[in-house]
């Protein structure tokens, strides 16, 4: 008995760790003036901070559509900051190459 309620306690755990995931919703969310720490807090950790220079940074935040195994299409979300608040934000979408040219070593590659 106690080994079945371990093991249903793991799992509540493992599935409350999943994290944030951005997606075009929370996306239309993100509003100009917002600070920085409210949108990683909000939104969780971008997948990636480009320093622009001049107290600029454009967080990238991506969501991959998924169709059983296969990704259809990869939205990438970039929020840009200045000295500490949102001033803009742009997004690209794409989809992946024909089936021979998918092999890749990216784990995010750039469609």
């Amino acid at each position: 008995m106690k080994y079945i309620f371990l093991l249903g306690l793991l799992f509540l755990v493992g599935c409350g760790a999943s994290g944030e995931v951005m997606t075009r919703d929370k996306y239309a969310e993100v509003q100009v003036g917002m600070s920085a720490h409210d949108v990683e807090k909000q939104y969780g950790k971008p997948y990636k901070i480009v320093s622009k220079g001049g107290g600029q940074e454009t967080y990238e935040y991506i969501e991959k559509i998924t169709m059983g195994t296969h990704v259809i299409e990869q939205r990438r979300y970039y929020i840009v900051i200045e000295d500490g608040k949102v001033v803009g934000k742009y997004m690209k979408v794409s989809n992946p190459p024909p089936f021979e040219a998918i092999y890749s070593d990216d784990p995010y590659p750039n469609y």
